[in-house]
C-alpha cells in the first residue's frame, strides 16, 4: 500500500476541516453532526482513492480519516487561539472562558477538576491549560474524522479488493496409523 501517500490527502483535508472550523460562523457547520470534519475525512478518502493504484481497504480509510481529524484539531487550536484572544479582547478572558469549557466535561477526572479551579491564569499555567484544550480538540475531531474516511472509502472504491481464489489444502495421507510412530 502507499504509505508515504497517505500523508497529503490528510494535510490537505485536514488543514481546510480546521481552518473552517475556525472561521466565526462558519464553525457552526461543525453543530451539525461534525459536519466539517466528517467531510474532510471524505475529502481525503476521495483525494487518496483518487490516487491509489490499488483498491482502498475500509481499514486504509480508517487509518485515513484519524489522520485527518488529528490534523484539522491541530489546525484548529493553531488558528482558534490567537483569533479568540483577539476577539475576547484580552487572553484573560480567553482562558477563562477555556477553563469554563473544561469544567463542562461530564467525565473530566475530580483531581483534574480540582487541579484547573486552583490554576492561576499566567505563565506555565496557561501552557498545561492550551496543551490539555489541544489534546482534547485533537481527539474531538479524530472520531468523527474516521467515521468521514470509512464514508469515503464505502462511496469512492469501486475497484474490488482480490482474494485468493484457490486455498492450498495439504495431501491427506489416506493410510490408517499403525501404532508404531513416535
Amino acid at each position: 500500500m502507499n504509505e508515504e501517500g497517505i500523508w497529503k490527502p490528510a494535510l490537505i483535508a485536514g488543514v481546510l476541516v480546521g481552518i473552517l472550523s475556525t472561521i466565526p460562523g462558519l464553525h457552526l457547520v461543525n453543530c451539525a453532526c461534525c459536519a466539517w470534519v466528517i467531510g474532510g475525512g471524505i475529502l481525503a478518502a476521495h483525494l487518496y482513492v483518487k490516487g491509489s493504484a490499488a483498491p482502498v481497504t475500509l481499514g486504509r480509510g480508517l487509518v485515513l480519516g484519524l489522520l485527518t481529524g488529528a490534523i484539522g484539531g491541530a489546525v484548529y487550536i493553531l488558528f482558534s487561539i490567537p483569533l479568540q484572544i483577539v476577539l475576547s479582547g484580552g487572553s484573560t478572558r480567553y482562558f477563562e472562558q477555556a477553563r469554563q469549557s473544561l469544567d463542562q466535561v461530564p467525565n473530566l477526572p475530580p483531581v483534574l477538576r480540582e487541579a484547573l479551579a486552583s490554576m492561576p491564569t499566567g505563565g506555565s499555567e496557561l501552557a498545561v491549560l492550551l496543551v490539555l484544550t489541544g489534546l482534547l480538540m485533537i481527539a474531538a475531531f479524530s472520531l468523527p474524522g474516521m467515521l468521514g474516511g470509512l464514508i469515503g472509502v464505502a462511496i469512492f472504491e469501486k475497484r474490488k479488493i482480490e482474494t485468493p481464489t484457490q486455498v492450498y489444502h495439504p495431501p491427506i495421507d489416506p493410510s490408517p496409523p499403525t501404532g508404531n510412530e513416535g
